[in-house]
């Protein structure tokens, strides 16, 4: 019942459809394993797409450690403008179109990209999840959206 929905968020983090098909199947074990604990506080989907969301990072911290490099400058933390015609290129764009193109971003830049913005993390809780230093995360994050934007105008 919840496998399409579960297959499309895993397929955000990891890319391939045969990737993303090992990572739900290893989020419905931990859905089946802790099926107990769940408390009933939040809808059964959102509680499934939660132990999705963490077992694809787990995966991601697993697969793809090399790629992310600490050596950024910690105090580096900028913000890239957007102005008013690249937001509205990216509005005109329909969904479909922009999740394909994500789906094209290098995969230590999508991970990132879809926790902030896909599943609303903070930036602390990003850099908590993935072992990464804040600002690191806010660095790859500005990347992601320069590699988006790019890409799109």
């Amino acid at each position: 019942m919840f496998a399409p929905a579960m297959l499309g968020v895993c397929m955000r983090y990891v890319g391939s459809k045969e990737k993303a098909e090992d990572v739900m199947m290893d989020g419905f074990m931990g859905v089946f394993k802790n099926l107990s604990s769940y408390r009933k506080e939040s809808s059964l989907e959102s509680w499934i797409r939660s132990i999705m969301v963490k077992t694809a990072i787990s995966y991601f911290r697993a697969e793809k450690r090399h790629l992310m490099n600490d050596s950024l400058d910690d105090k580096e933390d900028f913000q890239l403008p957007v102005s008013e015609r690249e937001e509205s290129i990216v509005t005109r764009l329909e969904a479909k179109q922009v999740l394909e193109i994500v789906g094209k971003m290098p995969e230590d830049l999508r991970v990132i990209f879809n926790l902030r913005l896909v599943e609303e993390y903070s930036f602390k809780e990003i850099a908590e999840e993935l072992g990464k230093n804040e600002n690191t995360v806010r660095v790859y994050y500005q990347r992601a959206r320069k590699w988006l934007i790019d890409r799109i105008i």
